[in-house]
């Protein structure tokens, strides 16, 4: 086993110290702490005792008849890869899969954000609160998950200089990165239907138990509420055209 300052692991500016070896081979990440600099021979004047989050949250959104079980087994990898640059993501901050250690900036920003890609149903234009509509919105399925950092290899990610203010959304917390998140370090807390952030229609499910079962009766849950959603629209859709030939 390692010892607690053993040599820095990582890349970029900040690195790992006090990695240890488990029993299978795997390097487990634990107890590191933060090492901030390159300068290996003064390396104890750099070490910022930064407790490493035993838990982290990301959420997605994805439309509610792609849910599965098999959703839930894939492994986490980077999204919205930089064309020019496949180091950084589309807004120039470093490649990674983020997560966040505040659950509600996850939920709040990437339950539901996929605007105009909703899911929704083509309709009469007419009149509403937010003027011509074309269309009814239906509700996106937000998956929030807790992720397990036990032996997981996390860094704090490179953030573009322009962005250095918007850290985190701009709300409290810190963002943290892997290169990719194996299915076994991460579990499933809410599912979420919602058109937008604080819809008043949410609908969710707190998962209490990871096992086949109460995922697959959660998901089963979600679809009918969906299809209850959709009809919904569906018949109003429906009183539109109606109103169109009087």
């Amino acid at each position: 086993m390692e010892s607690r300052w053993s040599r820095p692991h990582g890349l970029g500016k900040e690195r790992f110290v006090g990695v240890k070896k488990g029993s299978d081979g795997k390097l487990d990440y634990s107890e590191a702490a933060i090492f901030h600099g390159t300068d290996k021979n003064n390396r104890e004047s750099h070490v910022e005792v930064e407790k490493r989050p035993e838990k982290l949250f990301r959420a997605f959104a994805i439309h509610p008849e792609e849910l599965s079980l098999e959703k839930f087994k894939e492994t986490l990898t980077p999204q919205n890869v930089n064309a020019e640059d496949e180091t950084k993501s589309f807004d120039g901050n470093e490649q990674g899969v983020y997560m966040s250690t505040n659950e509600s900036m996850v939920d709040d920003f990437y339950s539901n954000a996929r605007g105009w890609a909703n899911p929704h149903i083509k309709v009469l234009p007419h009149n509403t609160s937010m003027g011509f509509v074309d269309r009814i919105k239906l509700s996106n399925c937000g998956i929030i998950l807790e992720i397990d950092t036990k032996g997981l290899e996390i860094r704090k990610p490179e953030i573009t200089q322009y962005l250095q203010t918007e850290h985190n959304n701009g709300m409290e917390g810190d963002e943290w990165i892997a290169d990719r998140i194996e299915p076994e370090h991460y579990k499933v807390k809410r599912l979420v239907l919602s058109r937008h952030a604080h819809d008043k229609e949410r609908f969710e499910i707190e998962i209490k138990e990871n096992t086949p079962e109460a995922l697959q009766k959660a998901i089963n849950t979600i679809k009918e509420e969906f299809q209850k959603r959709k009809k919904n629209a569906e018949e109003f859709k429906d009183f539109l055209t109606t109103l169109s030939e009087i």
